[in-house]
């Protein structure tokens, strides 16, 4: 290959993923961005969606027009009868939160093997969904840092903490009303946890006493 068309394709990527990067938003603004609530509206500007709910909509497919916002940092989805979800999510290379709450009808063990195309991805909701294990691929969401598991009463939190284990990054598990009696000492695996939720489960005092000794730097809230 010619050395000045290869200079001039390092520079062309260098500065193309820094213009790139810049479309989008810090979490102050993003938090101020406009939140977009039916596709229809959204693709009237799908460069400026950075925010699109899509909850309690009675979808049963994810619409392929969703791979257009290539800006997107937020989807919630939540509240609707997906069985699964596309390959095309794994398109949304800048998706940074994730909401499948209350998606009872959905395989998550079919639709977690897309979880992973999420580079991006930091935080991911699968509350109220009835799960009782984790699937194993969540595992390979590296960037996550955040997982709410409350309202899930059955689930497996000796298999769940064995996932989450091998998330480095991980620092927030919400684990509300979810019918723990005891946490497993596994949960010192995770090395950057620095928030654990547990309110609303039936706790005694003494494993409160346990888990404040067994995590003395980690914020319980119970």
């Amino acid at each position: 290959m010619n050395s000045k068309f290869l200079l001039l394709l390092l520079i062309f990527i260098f500065f193309g993923q820094n213009i790139f990067s810049q479309n989008l938003l810090n979490d102050k603004k993003l938090k101020r961005a406009k939140e977009y609530k039916s596709m229809e509206e959204a693709l009237k500007k799908p460069h400026k969606v950075y925010k699109l709910d899509l909850s309690k909509s009675n979808l049963r497919e994810l619409p392929k027009e969703i791979r257009k916002f290539k800006n997107l940092q937020k989807l919630d989805l939540s509240g609707n009868k997906f069985k699964t979800l596309p390959r095309d999510i794994g398109r949304l290379k800048n998706l940074e939160y994730l909401d499948l709450s209350f998606s009872r009808n959905m395989n998550f063990r079919t639709a977690s093997r897309n979880f992973f195309k999420l580079k991006s991805l930091k935080e991911i909701n699968l509350s109220d969904n009835m799960l009782k294990q984790l699937p194993s691929s969540v595992a390979r969401v590296k960037n996550l840092e955040r997982i709410d598991l409350s309202f899930n009463k059955n689930i497996n939190l000796r298999q769940v903490l064995s996932i989450l284990k091998r998330l480095e990054n991980l620092e927030v598990i919400i684990l509300a009303e979810n019918n723990i009696h005891k946490v497993p000492d596994k949960i010192t695996e995770i090395k950057n946890l620095k928030e654990l939720h547990l309110q609303y489960n039936p706790i005694n005092q003494a494993e409160i006493d346990r888990l404040k000794k067994l995590l003395p730097k980690v914020r319980i809230n119970f």
